[in-house]
């Protein structure tokens, strides 16, 4: 039986940055990671955007060669699965009948693409994006006169529609909201959103849903409820994901929409820690269970859950953000956007750089900037953060040449 100190479950992000900071807490250590797909951990943003388009080279992905984790006594078990957890017992079992003792384990499993049950989606050209050979994949299909649907307009479809439509390819949307990003923004936003994307090319089909793809051995074409026939040779599928927390309930662990876990990360037992995308965790920001699927909430999950690890006590206190780019309009969200009664704008829609607060009871709730003035940011998040009363402040916050930072007198 091989032991180690730390077990880290997952190969992306939360488990790169783990291992990075037990190693720098615990040089002594042992430490395994053990990751379902064949590549070392990776950045995975650029794949919809960047990567899918060949700006981004594949090496330029990873956040290390294989090299670094032999030179820090880091081990690797890539493409394997961890097929059944006792935490009680603090051991795992491999895929392929190897069990593994641990002292402290991590499990940051991450997420699943939802599939679309429909006639037809089990056809060679049919797609979904979650890792690097998934984009290689999407990429091959691609180019100028080529049609491609994609099936979900949230930011990931909004990604690839975007990218797809700058590599020549003829691209349409259908999305089952009857505005895109009906979710997290007013119709105003999205009205503006969803133009400047037909402006550039791309087609959009709101509120409609996919009813069969057709094709003997690949698409032809997208059928939809309302009766369309969209023509194609490829499809991209992407509604959303759903996190894998399978073997922790296998485990006996708390889940419920997503594994639950406490203000350290550590799960119903205190020697297994959760985060990243597959975690449902408290926010002390909102004073609420979340769970979250950012970039930067998976990070900096991998780097708390390795400090209380080896030892620390660290309490989560992040203000979850996400990027994106769609075409040129480079977009940061921050905060929650699930709850807000109106949307104050700072700046103006037709000069494509503005900042959209969300307001609820005259506190910010989240912030949506496009284009905007990065240095303002992080006054942004303190509105949240310290939960500012803005019913006065109104008139200077939509002044996009007024200094935030003189809210805050230091």
């Amino acid at each position: 039986m091989n032991s180690v100190k730390y077990l880290l479950i997952g190969g992306g992000l939360a488990s790169n940055r783990a291992a990075k900071t037990l190693h720098q807490k615990d040089p002594e250590g042992s430490i395994l990671l053990v990751g379902e797909e064949p590549h070392v951990p990776y950045n995975r943003p650029p794949l919809s955007k960047e990567f899918l388009r060949g700006e981004h080279s594949r090496e330029k992905l990873f956040f290390d060669q294989k090299g670094y984790y032999g030179e820090k006594l880091i081990g690797l078990s890539l493409n394997t699965r961890v097929a059944e957890l006792d935490p009680a017992g603090k051991s795992a079992k491999l895929e392929g009948g190897e069990t593994v003792a641990f002292e402290k384990a991590f499990i940051a499993t991450g997420g699943r693409p939802v599939r679309l049950n429909v006639a037809g989606a089990h056809l060679d050209g049919v797609h979904y994006l979650r890792d690097l050979d998934d984009t290689e994949a999407i990429a091959a299909e691609a180019g100028e006169g080529k049609r491609g649907v994609i099936v979900g307009a949230g930011f990931i479809g909004l990604e690839i529609a975007a990218s797809l439509t700058q590599m020549g390819v003829e691209v349409n949307v259908v999305e089952a909201e009857s505005r895109i990003w009906s979710r997290f923004t007013d119709e105003t936003l999205s009205g503006f959103f969803q133009d400047y994307c037909a402006e550039k090319g791309v087609t959009f089909h709101t509120g409609d849903t996919v009813s069969g793809i057709l094709g003997e051995e690949r698409p032809s074409a997208v059928t939809t409820a309302s009766g369309k026939n969209i023509a194609c040779d490829f499809v991209v599928i992407a509604i959303g994901i759903v996190p894998n927390v399978e073997l922790a309930e296998g485990a006996g662990l708390e889940v419920d929409n997503g594994i639950v876990v406490n203000e350290f990360l550590q799960t119903s037992n205190p020697d297994v820690y959760a985060g990243g995308d597959c975690a449902n965790y408290p926010d002390p920001v909102f004073d609420k269970r979340r769970r979250v699927e950012h970039w930067g909430h998976a990070g900096y999950c991998g780097t708390l859950a390795a400090q209380n690890m080896s030892g620390e006590k660290n309490k989560y206190d992040h203000l979850t953000t996400v990027w994106s780019d769609i075409f040129d309009l480079k977009l940061l969200f921050g905060g929650d956007e699930h709850e807000f009664d109106r949307v104050l704008l700072r700046g103006k829609l037709e000069e494509k750089s503005f900042v959209a607060f969300y307001l609820k009871e005259n506190r910010a709730r989240a912030y949506f900037s496009v284009n905007a003035d990065m240095k303002q940011l992080r006054f942004y998040q303190r509105l949240i953060r310290e939960s500012i009363d803005l019913s006065s402040k109104e008139v200077q916050l939509q002044d996009p040449e007024f200094d935030v930072k003189e809210f805050f007198p230091e």
